[in-house]
C-alpha cells in the first residue's frame, strides 16, 4: 500500500478521535476546567513528550523547523482557545459542525500561500457550508449565539494552521515541527489563562473527570493526531487533508448526541446535511 494511501487511513482515524473529542472537552469544561487550562495542559504536556523523544533519539532541528512550528502553534493556540471558548456557551455537536467549515477555506487561504486558484466547484462548496453555518447557528430573531460566533472564528484559524503546514511541511522533519507548534500553542493558552482565567490553571485541583478528560485530548487527540496530520501533509494536500479531517464533524454531532444528549433537531440535520454536501462537492475538485 502507498503511503499515500495508508496516511490517509491515518487522517480517518484521526477525525474519528476528533470527532470524540467534542463531547469528552464539553464534559471536561462541564466539570470546572477553564477553556484556557484544559487547553495550556493539553499542548504543554504533548511538548514535554514529544521533547523527551527528540531528546533521547538525539534529533537535529533546524530554525526553519522551529520557526514553523512556533508560527503555526500560535495559530493552532487561537484556534483551540476560541473553540473551546464557544463549547462553553454551545452545544458539543453545534461546535463540531461549525469548527468542520474550515474546509472550504483551505483552498482559499492556499491560493493565497501557493498561488493555487481554486476551481468553480469551491465556490459552489463556500456558498452551501455559510447557509448550513446559518442553519445551525442562527437563532429565532436572526442573531447569532456568542458560543456559535467564536467557533465559526476558530474554523478560520485551523484552515489557516492547516494551509500554513501544507505550503511549508515538504522538506522538514513533521515531528520537530509539531513539536514546537504544541510548545508553542501551550504557551499561549497558558498566557490566555493568566490573563482571562485568574490563573485558574495554578489553583485548580484536577477531579478524576478531568484527569480523563486531559489523558484522553493529549494522547488521542494530541500527541498521536497531530503527528499524524503533520507527517501526512507531506503527502496528502492541504485541500485533501482538509476535506479528510472534516468528516470529524459527522463523528462530534453523533457522540454529542449519543453521549451528551444533544438535541437531535430538523435545523440540526438541515444544517448539518448542508455542510457535509459542501465538503463532498469541495472533495470533487
Amino acid at each position: 500500500m502507498e503511503k499515500k494511501t495508508l496516511f490517509k487511513i491515518g487522517l480517518i482515524l484521526v477525525a474519528v478521535s476528533w470527532g470524540s473529542g467534542f463531547p469528552v472537552t464539553k464534559i471536561a469544561l462541564d466539570s470546572g476546567i477553564a477553556p484556557n487550562a484544559l487547553m495550556s495542559i493539553r499542548f504543554l504536556v504533548t511538548a514535554l513528550v514529544l521533547f523527551i523523544f527528540l531528546k533521547i533519539k538525539g534529533v537535529a532541528i533546524s530554525k526553519e523547523e522551529k520557526r514553523l512550528g512556533l508560527g503555526t502553534g500560535i495559530v493552532l493556540g487561537l484556534a483551540f482557545s476560541l473553540q473551546t471558548v464557544g463549547l462553553v456557551y454551545t452545544t458539543s455537536s453545534k461546535n463540531a459542525f461549525i469548527t468542520g467549515a474550515y474546509v472550504v477555506m483551505v483552498p482559499f487561504i492556499s491560493w493565497f500561500l501557493t498561488k493555487e486558484k481554486p476551481k468553480l466547484s469551491i465556490y459552489l462548496a463556500t456558498v452551501i457550508c455559510l447557509f448550513g453555518i446559518g442553519l445551525l447557528s442562527l437563532e429565532g430573531d436572526l442573531s447569532i449565539n456568542y458560543g456559535d460566533f467564536l467557533t465559526f472564528i476558530c474554523a478560520i484559524f485551523f484552515a489557516l494552521q492547516m494551509s500554513l503546514i501544507g505550503a511549508n511541511i515538504s522538506d522538514k522533519n513533521p515531528i520537530t515541527v509539531n513539536t514546537y507548534q504544541m510548545l508553542s500553542a501551550g504557551i499561549l493558552t497558558l498566557l490566555l489563562n493568566v490573563v482571562f482565567e485568574n490563573f485558574s490553571i495554578f489553583t485548580t485541583r484536577l477531579n478524576i473527570t478531568q484527569i480523563l478528560a486531559i489523558g484522553f485530548l493529549v494522547v488521542c487527540n494530541t500527541l498521536i493526531a497531530y503527528l499524524v496530520q503533520t507527517a501526512a501533509q507531506t503527502y496528502v494536500p492541504a485541500s485533501t487533508t482538509s476535506l479528510i479531517l472534516s468528516t470529524e464533524i459527522l463523528f462530534g454531532a453523533i457522540t454529542s448526541v449519543l453521549f451528551l444528549g444533544d438535541p437531535f433537531t430538523l435545523k440540526m440535520v438541515l444544517g448539518g446535511i448542508l455542510i457535509f454536501a459542501s465538503v463532498m462537492i469541495a472533495e470533487r475538485t
